[in-house]
């Protein structure tokens, strides 16, 4: 499989171009800009969807450090939902800001493992004011209570075999991942409306650039979903997907 992935990585961007809607710089241990061969760092701007711009800031060679988002593409209002990782690409942290001001959730993880995270603790914010703290550790037995009624989740048309048939024809591996001999597993969390459509994909889980890109890539084209249901009535429904990118051996 191949997937001819060409970054341009960015030394020096002039004004007259400030305003590209993706830029990647390569950045050394104290973020400076230099050369790509010499870098720890690169920093990928991008504007989304929803017009923020987001600051994702790699390895060069591994995954995610942080990935933020913004009013401005000079990353200096920070707005709408910003997320934090771990040495190893765990999620570490999420949380939602309104033009600065932390407003809505923040969800503090912990890592057992590379592939175990689980949520601890969620704080609910208003303008910058805390309205709700919650221990979700000790939350857990109460949920299992809760979660008796009648709860399907929502299955991609066709089934597990239709998925798997879907993966094999279209998740490509990077080849920017492929020279390096970077393998591993990412794990993509995504929502399936009550429309089967897939919204809000994030990584639990990051390997590198090029492999992450390719697996938001192909959860992101996979079509409407059938929705998940409680008790009969569809439902909008959280997923975690694994994906694993393995090269064989020589």
């Amino acid at each position: 499989m191949k997937l001819y992935l060409y970054l341009l990585f960015t030394v020096c961007i002039s004004t007259s171009v400030a305003q590209n809607k993706n830029q990647f710089y390569a950045l050394d241990s104290q973020m400076n800009q230099t050369v790509l061969d010499s870098s720890k760092y690169i920093l990928w701007i991008h504007l989304k969807e929803d017009s923020n711009w987001q600051w994702d800031y790699y390895r060069t060679w591994g995954p995610l450090v942080k990935s933020v988002s913004y009013a401005d593409h000079d990353g200096t209002i920070l707005n709408g939902r910003s997320f934090f990782y771990t040495s190893i690409g765990n999620l570490d942290s999420t949380g939602n800001f309104d033009h600065g001001k932390k407003n809505g959730g923040f969800t503090k993880f912990r890592s057992y493992s590379a592939d175990s995270i689980i949520r601890i603790r969620h704080y609910s914010y208003l303008q910058d004011s805390l309205e709700k703290f919650s221990d979700l550790s000790a939350d857990s037995n109460k949920k299992k209570e809760t979660d008796s009624a009648k709860k399907t989740f929502a299955e991609y048309p066709g089934g597990v075999s239709n998925w798997y048939e879907y993966l094999k024809l279209h998740l490509q591996y990077p080849e920017r991942a492929m020279k390096k001999n970077i393998q591993g597993t990412v794990r993509v969390n995504f929502t399936i409306g009550v429309d089967g459509d897939v919204t809000d994909i994030f990584l639990q889980k990051s390997i590198e650039y090029s492999i992450d890109q390719e697996a938001i890539k192909v959860i992101r084209d996979s079509g409407k979903w059938t929705p998940g249901t409680l008790d009969g009535i569809k439902v909008k429904t959280y997923e975690l997907e694994p994906l694993r990118f393995g090269l064989s051996p020589q």
